[in-house]
Parts: structure tokens; sequence; C-alpha cells
């Protein structure tokens, strides 16, 4: 009970905070715009860094990523086929798929792991991070052309290149690599080192990351709200948050063991609700945008629950 109310109540106490500051007239749309790039080009890349900059290569389990991503793409199979069934045309199916698929785990994610266990945890994080958006988001996009129509499949690969450009601009995507081969300059080269002033800049932006981060999310849900037709985007949440992580689990368990603390982190990766960048995908494409949404939603306020629970099975205790 004590990883509940030393990394639930923090966590979900500050996306409230976020909520009911988003819900007042002290962040309107255009501050909440500035919030996030605040968040995401300053604070998230300093704490990325940093973090990353630590980290020895020959450490690291490439094995986490053949983990998370064979669950994530069985259960998007398995997510589009019950689209099939339903009826809904190919964009459709895919934007139910990545709404059942699609972690938060940057604005909720990272501040999570970093309560729970420090900057430790941050490390298979953050391989997950690197290539979750590149991935997911490009073969989405992929799926969305193709349900595009003639004129629009000619520029497939056009957009699709132009996409996988867009991810690796983020910011969250530089600073994890150049904080990775930091690390290894400053093993390798004698003397090399964050001079100490920089550091302690980097420190304080990198403290300030979580709670910013997490107060972004709870305004963009004010912002954002439910948008009808809830039942597709509710079914969708309870694979997001129930079947994935128990599919990580089972696949880091016993078909490629991982390490116990890699194994936590990807599960409960897993176990993060919608990220926003499905409904950003739905707008894009102007298909299921309500249904994206509200998967978002949805899943962020189950999540409290869910969470809990994977806590207490995976037997998280606090630092």
């Amino acid at each position: 009970m004590s990883a509940i109310v030393d990394i639930i109540v923090p966590v979900f106490g500050m996306v409230l905070v976020g909520w009911m500051i988003g819900r007042s007239s002290l962040l309107s749309t255009e501050g909440l715009r500035g919030l996030t790039g605040v968040t995401f080009y300053a604070l998230f890349p300093a704490l990325l860094f940093r973090s990353m900059a630590k980290v020895r290569l020959e450490t690291l389990e490439p094995d986490i990523l053949l983990v998370f991503f064979t669950a994530v793409f069985a259960l998007y199979a398995v997510l589009m086929g019950l689209g099939h069934l339903r009826g809904q045309g190919l964009g459709d199916r895919a934007m139910f798929a990545l709404s059942g698929t699609f972690s938060n785990g940057v604005g909720i994610g990272i501040p999570f792991i970093t309560y729970a266990f420090g900057e430790k945890g941050l490390v298979p994080l953050l391989m997950i991070i690197s290539v979750h958006s590149l991935i997911l988001l490009t073969f989405t996009c992929f799926l969305m052309e193709m349900d595009a129509p003639g004129g629009a499949r000619r520029r497939l690969l056009g957009r699709l290149g132009s996409a996988a450009l867009s991810m690796l601009k983020h910011p969250v995507i530089p600073a994890i690599f150049a904080g990775l081969l930091w690390g290894v300059l400053t093993t390798h080269v004698p003397g090399l080192a964050t001079p100490v002033v920089i550091d302690r800049v980097l420190q304080a932006l990198a403290a300030a990351a979580p709670p910013c981060g997490l107060i972004m999310v709870g305004a963009s849900l004010a912002h954002v709200g439910l948008k009808g037709h809830w039942q597709p985007a509710a079914v969708a949440s309870v694979f997001k948050l129930m079947a994935l992580p128990a599919l990580v689990w089972t696949i880091g368990r016993y078909l490629f063991p991982l390490d116990p603390l890699w194994l936590t982190v990807a599960t409960l990766n897993a176990a993060m609700p919608a990220g926003a960048n499905v409904y950003l995908i739905g707008q894009m494409y102007d298909t299921g945008v309500a249904r994206a949404t509200n998967a978002v939603v949805i899943s962020t306020a189950a999540s409290v629950v869910t969470l809990s629970a994977a806590l207490l099975l995976l037997g998280v205790q606090t630092r």
C-alpha cells in the first residue's frame, strides 16, 4: 500500500491540479500550448540528458524492445481484427488499435517511473520511448494512408518519410541519444565531464520536469474533455490498461526473460494510459477523433485504479 500512497497519490494528485487549472481561467489554450512547449523543449530534455549520460552501453538490455513491441503488435493485430468485426474501415481500425496500444510514456510515464525507481528506472523506460512513437505512429500513419483515396496513396512514401522525420525531431528523442553519446565520451575521454555550473542548470530543469509534465497532462485533459460515443473508447482502454501490461509481463517473464527491474518498468509503461498523440493522429487524418480523444480521457482516469493494482501485483516497493 505504501507504493500507492507514495507514487499514485503524488502523480495523479498533480494531474488533478493540472485539470483544475485547465478548467479555470488561469490557463488558456494558448497558455497550455506554451506550458507544453517549455515542458517538452526544456524540462524533459534536461532530465533525459542527465539520466542517459550516466548510462553505460554494456548495461543496456535490447531485449526489452523485443518484449515490449512483440506484445504491442500482437495486441494491435487483435484490435484490428475486432475493428474489422465491427465493420470499421482500415483507418478507423488503425485508430482503434492505436488507442489500445500507445502508452503515455513521457507525460505520465517519466514522472511515474522516476518517483518509483529513480534514475535507474528511467534507463529501460527511455529505451522504449526512444523508438516508441517512431514505430507505432509511423506504422499507424502507413495504414491511414493506405485507407486514403488513390491520389493520396501515391504520396505514401513522402508522407511516411515526413512522419518519421517529425518523430525523430521530437525534442525527447535527441535528448536521449545525446545523453547516451555524452556518457560514452566522458567514459573514454579522460578529464571530460559536464561543467558543474551547466550541470546545476540541467539539474534544476530536470527537477521541474515531472511536476510540470503531470500538470500539463491534467490541463490538456480539461481542455479536451469527452466527445460522445465513449463505448469503443472504453473497450480500447480495457485492452490498453489490462491486456497490454499482462502480455508484456508474460512475454518478458517466460519468452524473452528480462532483468526484474527492466521487466517491471516495461510492464508499468504498458499499463500507462493512452498518450495524446493518439488523438493528434486522429485529427491529422480526420478519422476517429472523438473515439481517440475519449480513449485518452477514459484511460487516464481509469489508470488511477489499474496502475495501483499493477504496483501491488508487481510488488513494487518505494525507494
